[in-house]
């Protein structure tokens, strides 16, 4: 019987979830992230959610022959100490996308709407119902900019477009071919000219040493004065710093943020003060009805590089890094 350590912040459906989906001749255990590194001894194979995979992790499992990614973002697994061990590193391909686009667009519609501040006003009682009307817009015909068009941004693009009669511009350091544009409705635009043309820009990308900061004080500076942004990937690409700045100084609409520069958000932070931001606690991928389906594509992942040993798989990020 091979074991699969469930390593980080699993909630009870998605323990039952991973359970129920357990290919045979497999059994899975829990591994907190603030458990003892020995209890890892035992795993032949990884899920990981949440918790730091660094070398220490990676070396407390001898026997470690594959690490699944609950999600796509990897940034918190060290890949190249994997790849030195020649441990492959997966994550769910399209697992989340459908949940995470959903919150993108959620987040568009609270920030261009002012929900957060009506709300408010209401708890205490005040019927703010003119206050907000001079700063809020439709998304209704907008031009929504993709940073980063992968499986999330693609099903932003199909709701923006088809729910909301949106043009949609993307940047990517890939471009799609002619067709695919097409039949997506989506227009390739450089970066600089997506924020400059963009009344939503919403960032798709994943942390790399490449997208660190991309959304810079530059880039943030080029956008309309009713523009707002909204992240749903990683803190890390945009400068925070700038975005506060921009956010203050009113050079931007507003921001929806599910993902921060360090998190958890520190509960003075100035962006938990602002009226123009809404703040959601990177949960873009959290609804009890897609555990299952993560679940599916984790334990899938597990059991075909089981049977196959393929290091090419499309899931696996760091090819180059394996020894």
């Amino acid at each position: 019987m091979e074991k699969i350590a469930l390593y980080g912040k699993f909630s009870e459906n998605m323990l039952n979830a991973l359970k129920a989906k357990c290919p045979e001749g497999f059994e899975t255990y829990l591994v907190k992230p603030d458990d003892d590194l020995a209890l890892l001894a035992d795993a032949d194979y990884m899920v990981n959610r949440g918790g730091v995979v660094n070398a220490a992790s990676i070396a407390a499992a001898p026997k470690l022959k594959f690490i699944q990614k609950w999600g796509v973002g990897y940034d918190k697994i060290d890949v190249k100490a994997a790849g030195g061990r020649g441990v492959p590193v997966s994550v769910c391909v399209g697992g989340n996308s459908m949940p995470v686009a959903e919150l993108a667009v959620t987040l568009m519609l609270a920030v261009l709407r002012s929900i957060e501040p009506l709300k408010d006003h209401m708890r205490l009682g005040e019927w703010a119902r003119e206050q907000y009307s001079g700063r809020s817009y439709l998304l209704h015909g907008k031009t929504v900019g993709l940073v980063g068009i992968g499986n999330i941004a693609k099903k932003v693009a199909a709701i923006v477009r088809n729910g909301f009669d949106c043009e949609v511009l993307y940047y990517d350091v890939f471009r799609m071919p002619p067709e695919q544009e097409q039949a997506l409705g989506v227009k390739y635009v450089e970066l600089d000219e997506l924020m400059a043309q963009a009344d939503i820009v919403s960032i798709h990308v994943p942390l790399l040493d490449s997208t660190a900061g991309m959304i810079s004080k530059e880039r943030l500076a080029m956008m309309k004065p009713t523009a707002c942004i909204i992240n749903t990937s990683r803190g890390g690409v945009v400068d925070e710093a700038a975005l506060i700045e921009a956010l203050e100084a009113g050079t931007i609409l507003g921001a929806g943020l599910d993902t921060f520069a360090a998190e958890p958000l520190d509960k003075d932070s100035p962006l938990l003060k602002l009226d123009n931001v809404v703040a959601t606690p990177h949960c873009g991928g959290n609804t009890v009805d897609n555990d299952i389906n993560m679940a599916a594509i984790c334990m899938e992942d597990i059991a075909r590089y089981a049977a196959t040993g393929d290091k090419g798989m499309r899931s696996i990020v760091n090819k180059e890094e394996l020894a």
